[in-house]
């Protein structure tokens, strides 16, 4: 009888988990006697040749019979099951229906060689049985996952589905099986029945050459690599034929892969379950289940915008419906001459890779927008807490992101945000609405890895020198934003609200009395005083209540003075590119006494007006978030500065009546940032 036996299995069982059992596959009594009703068969294994299907991207260029003695089919531990099914059976429903009488496991299997044996061959105790054969089913590397399977149907073992990971299924521990009909009798059989292991599941490797001669001083410099379209499961199915898709093509049964971001330029390799359709699509294009090889990355050229490329390469390509079949290698090997806007399976867009940062400034105006590397550090990490920027979005070479997503924005369609082909893309509105927003990195659990503010405002063609909205001013040797960080405004009005944010934290808190979001709202929460530095991460929605161990926001047994730092910019820090907090010097110049340069403004008593020059004012509003309970207080102002000295942050603080360099008051609280250009 012909079957196709496919399966999935995970290796779910460590190695303190195993079942004692003798080398040669054949339980003992406690005496050293077989017990009654087994019977000793001999088996020759073999792992099967695979078959090896190298493209260029374009076309076959070699097709061969691959070596079955490679390191990934190396025979690690074996289960042998038995089902007391005879080959004359040959209806369906009675074959599910037969049951597992024998599961023999053999941890680190060893072959067998006596003088009367022609070839190695391994000894197997199975049941004997009175029928002509018995089904056998060899499943090699699963660990014990069917050590206890006696008593199960062989439509249970039909019905076995695990997950597929490309983390965990790789090439050191491949899974292989074999099934076949064998006469399991009470006589001795000295006979060697081979056996031929197939593995599983097929090989896909990808490694991509550059031949850019043809273009002077072009290069590509890769992004992100990625496998779309992977089935999810291995399983086990018995009659599968030639007019049957395999899985069901639907969404539900198919998963893209994490991206590969490390060493993209050193190839990767996948190994995948089988992808088989009755369809013989000539090309394939788009999410057609068809299971592909996506390459990102930034095409440059001479007297050309720069260009963020993705080349798409079919698995299977060679074979009708580009199927992909178990025990397959399939080597996509192609060469990368430049980009070729007719071709189908390339796709390119016009690039500006903005540099990293916590927050981006937006024009809200249509064709406005920004375009970032997320795995590109903001700053420098802080030594004193246990987080890395790094590892908080990586894992080995693979990418921690699985999505990046609005949390909040001041209003709705403010923004749009989408993630792919390694970067972030933020897109602006079209109508002209300015505001602000949080978006975040979330794995595949749906935490956050990491937030980003957006700003939007016609001021970010002032920060790019191209418009005339707002003003940057040069003041006490720094050059200075003329109004803080998320301002909308510069209107010297009671209303006027900018974003606040604790000392040393990367994301903004609004008023929340005057200012209303769509998405997740704003909360305090009060951790106690267990350091929660990651937990702020994973929560930047969440302002963190006082904590009078530390006299600031995040718990612990001391302030950290280096989450805002003035020597360098930190991971932590709330500002643009090629802006950072101003450090404590950059207020010295601020003074507020008879006949200074910055005081209460009298006429509008909203805030503090700073006099840069002979007829040249700039803009301080008022307030401050309270430190107990997020509460917007009118009363005093805290504009921060990057040095953190004696548990206290270096702060410009002013009242109506006065205002100075202080360093008594706690980091909590929500104070104003108002950036300075980085020297």
């Amino acid at each position: 009888m012909k079957t196709n036996l496919y399966i999935l299995i995970s290796f779910l069982m460590e190695i303190g988990m195993l079942v004692g059992c003798s080398a040669d596959g054949i339980p003992e009594e406690t005496d050293g006697n077989r017990p009654g009703g087994l019977t000793c068969i001999r088996f020759g294994l073999e792992a099967a040749h695979g078959q090896v299907v190298a493209t260029d991207g374009e076309q076959v260029i070699r097709l061969e019979t691959g070596s079955a003695n490679t390191g990934e089919n190396t025979l690690q531990n074996l289960t042998v099951l038995q089902f007391d099914l005879d080959q004359s059976v040959t209806d369906v429903t009675a074959q599910d229906a037969a049951l597992c009488v024998t599961a023999r496991y053999l941890r680190a299997p060893e072959p067998e060689k006596d003088e009367s044996a022609t070839e190695p061959y391994y000894l197997i105790g199975l049941q004997a049985s009175k029928k002509d054969t018995q089904y056998l089913i060899f499943i090699a590397n699963a660990g014990s996952a069917f050590q206890n399977f006696e008593g199960k149907t062989l439509g249970d073992f039909k019905n076995v589905e695990i997950p597929f990971d490309q983390k965990t299924n790789n090439g050191e521990n491949q899974l292989m099986l074999a099934a076949l009909y064998v006469p399991v009798k009470g006589v001795e059989d000295q006979t060697i029945h081979p056996v031929e292991l197939k593995r599983l599941v097929a090989q896909v490797h990808f490694k991509y050459t550059k031949s850019l001669a043809g273009v002077v001083d072009a290069d590509f410099t890769p992004l992100s690599l990625r496998l779309r379209n992977v089935p999810k499961v291995l399983k086990y199915a018995d009659g599968i034929t030639e007019a049957t898709d395999y899985p069901e093509k639907t969404a539900a049964n198919f998963t893209d892969y994490t991206f590969i971001i490390d060493q993209v330029e050193d190839g990767f390799t996948w190994y995948i379950p089988q992808n088989v359709r009755t369809a013989t699509d000539a090309l394939p294009s788009g999410d057609s289940f068809h299971s592909c090889v996506e390459l990102s990355g930034i095409y440059k050229a001479p007297n050309m915008p720069d260009q963020l490329v993705t080349y798409r390469f079919y698995v299977g390509q060679g074979s009708p419906g580009y199927n992909v079949y178990r025990n397959y290698d399939y080597e996509i090997l192609p060469v990368l001459r430049g980009v070729n806007s007719f071709d189908s399976r390339v796709t390119r867009r016009n690039l500006v890779l903005s540099p990293s940062a916590n927050c981006f400034v937006l024009s809200p105006e249509s064709g406005s927008e920004v375009t970032f590397n997320p795995y590109l550090a903001p700053g420098t990490d802080v030594e004193e807490v246990s987080v890395s920027y790094t590892d908080q979005v990586k894992e080995n070479r693979y990418s921690r992101i699985a999505a990046v997503k609005t949390v909040w924005q001041t209003a709705s369609g403010l923004i749009n945000v989408s993630f792919g082909e390694g970067v972030v893309r933020v897109q602006a509105n079209t109508a002209g609405a300015g505001g602000n927003a949080l978006i975040a990195a979330y794995d595949a659990d749906n935490t956050i890895l990491w937030s980003w503010h957006i700003w939007v405002t016609p001021y970010a063609k002032v920060l790019d020198g191209t418009g005339k909205n707002g003003y940057i001013y040069d003041f006490g040797g720094y050059t200075w934003m003329d109004r803080n960080l998320g301002a909308l405004n510069v209107f010297r009005e009671d209303n006027n609200r900018n974003l606040y944010y604790q000392w040393g934290r990367k994301d903004p808190f609004y008023d929340t009395g005057k200012t209303t979001v769509t998405g997740t709202s704003l909360s305090s929460a009060n951790k106690g005083t267990a350091l929660n530095i990651d937990e702020s991460i994973k929560c930047p929605t969440v302002f963190f209540t006082h904590q009078s161990t530390t006299g600031t926001w995040h718990g612990g047994t001391a302030a950290i003075p280096d989450l805002w730092s003035s020597g360098t910019k930190t991971v932590f820090d709330p500002c643009p590119a090629g802006w950072r907090v101003p450090e404590k010097a950059a207020w010295d110049a601020y003074k507020w006494v008879s006949g200074g340069n910055i005081a209460w403004d009298t006429t509008n008593s909203y805030g503090a007006v700073l006099t840069v020059k002979s007829g040249e004012y700039c803009w301080f509003p008022r307030g401050v978030l309270g430190n107990s309970n997020m509460t917007f207080n009118a009363n005093n102002t805290y504009m921060w500065s990057a040095l953190c000295e004696n548990g206290f942050p270096r702060t410009f603080s002013f009242t109506s009546s006065s205002g100075s360099i202080v360093n008594n008051i706690a980091g909590s609280f929500g104070g104003s940032v108002r950036c300075v250009k980085e020297k």
